[in-house]
């Protein structure tokens, strides 16, 4: 994808927030500062939609690193491998160039079997609980809304789409549980 409708997406999704307060005060930032018995902020990394890595080439916030996609589980057609992004400073990070997973996080999208495109709660396995989630709080309708509209934008580039689907065949081949949001 092209930097300019990276930046737009950003914009979008800077416009909206879960919830109308800092929901990092629920949990202590649980999600960003991480330390634990078995994982630690070393640990935590985003995944990037392709071309997201631009928006990190100048920032001193945030640490790149790319991955072969022999080395990493991720659909055939990335061909160009997968980059991802690590908070130098959490939770301090440059807000304004947070990746699209974290801004649309506790949401993630999901396409059933016949390629019906649904916003789900992240219920991935994760070393810590988001509050946002376990205690189903409520989410402000127009941060769904966006949301929506962004995954359904990002979804017209295959590479994304190729890993939705790809993520949403494990969920349902696995059998797992997801709540559907829209």
């Amino acid at each position: 994808m092209e930097k300019e409708r990276i930046e737009k997406i950003y914009e979008i999704l800077n416009r909206v927030s879960p919830v109308d307060y800092d929901c990092g005060k629920l949990c202590n930032q649980r999600c960003c500062t991480y330390d634990g018995k078995d994982y630690s902020n070393d640990d935590l990394i985003i995944y990037l939609l392709p071309g997201e890595e631009k928006m990190f080439e100048s920032s001193k916030s945030f640490e790149v690193k790319h991955f072969d996609i022999k080395e990493i589980n991720y659909p055939h057609s990335w061909k160009e491998g997968v980059y991802t992004v690590k908070c130098l400073n959490p939770p301090k990070c440059e807000r304004q160039i947070r990746p699209i997973q974290c801004r649309t996080f506790p949401l993630i999208p999901h396409i059933d079997k016949s390629n019906h495109f649904y916003l789900i709660f992240d219920e991935s396995e994760y070393p810590y609980e988001c509050p946002l989630i376990k205690e189903n709080i409520s989410l402000n309708e127009d941060f769904i809304n966006e949301t929506y509209k962004v995954w359904r934008l990002l979804l017209k580039n295959k590479l994304v789409y190729d890993l939705v689907d790809m993520d949403s065949r494990k969920r349902e081949n696995s059998k797992i549980e997801y709540r559907i949001i829209r």
